[in-house]
């Protein structure tokens, strides 16, 4: 007669049953990986058969049979490697400190109209490049800021650089004009409207007169500054003129 199978018995055939199912999907399993494992070191091996492939079809022949030559090529290519990831390294290393060292943007300060030194030391004092030019303008006070580029009030980026107009009484210089072989009147007229109206605090001295048969009577024989020289702040122009009269007189 037989018996019963108690629980304790139960439950090790239970686990018995799992245990081998478990190793069979175990077994299975490492089945499956060896399967990938082959695929890949087929697919490997293909990928290399045609990399040694074209290499000999690229390269002169004998060099990938000759193991010497395989080792030179080999280390060459390395090199080269090491070069090119050497390159992009300094590359962006060098895009970073350039991005880096623009900082935050800020509000550029206004110094048009302002006197010279105070403009420049609120701009040296943000970080900024300045690029001084100098004119002469008769409608600003000299010292004086004309212009600024970029305008003030935008947002720059510290170490731009910044263009500055200052308005100077040294650089409004005009041209002596030619007024000699022409008459007295005639050269004052001239030198008038050319200079003159120009410049300031320049001086018309008295002309010199002097008595030369080879020209007629009140015209310019020479004139100072020469033609063509430069005429600047408080410059003296003396002209000097043929006047026969001086010798009747005598």
């Amino acid at each position: 007669m037989s018996r019963k199978k108690n629980k304790s018995e139960v439950k090790t055939n239970t686990e018995e049953k799992q245990e081998k199912a478990e190793m069979k999907i175990e077994k299975s399993e490492k089945i499956d990986i060896k399967k990938d494992n082959k695929q890949f070191s087929n697919i490997l091996n293909k990928i290399i058969f045609y990399i040694k492939k074209i290499i000999s079809t690229i390269l002169p022949d004998g060099i990938v049979s000759d193991s010497k030559s395989l080792l030179v090529f080999g280390r060459l290519t390395l090199f080269a490697l090491i070069l090119f990831v050497l390159q992009i390294l300094v590359v962006c290393i060098v895009v970073f400190v350039i991005v880096k060292s623009g900082g935050e943007s800020f509000v550029l300060p206004d110094v048009e109209g302002k006197e010279v030194f105070q403009a420049f030391n609120t701009l040296e004092k943000e970080g900024m490049n300045l690029n001084i030019q100098t004119h002469y303008f008769n409608n600003y006070p000299l010292g004086t800021v004309v212009s600024q580029e970029p305008k003030g009030g935008i947002k720059v980026k510290r170490g731009r650089t910044v263009y500055l107009v200052i308005n100077v009484a040294e650089q409004a210089l005009v041209k002596m004009p030619d007024v000699t072989g022409i008459k007295y009147e005639e050269a004052l007229s001239i030198i008038t409207n050319n200079v003159l109206s120009t410049m300031t605090n320049v001086t018309i001295l008295p002309k010199v007169d002097i008595n030369d048969s080879l020209y007629e009577n009140d015209i310019v024989v020479s004139q100072i500054p020469a033609a063509e020289d430069v005429v600047s702040m408080n410059t003296e122009i003396i002209l000097t003129v043929n006047n026969k009269k001086t010798q009747d007189q005598q």
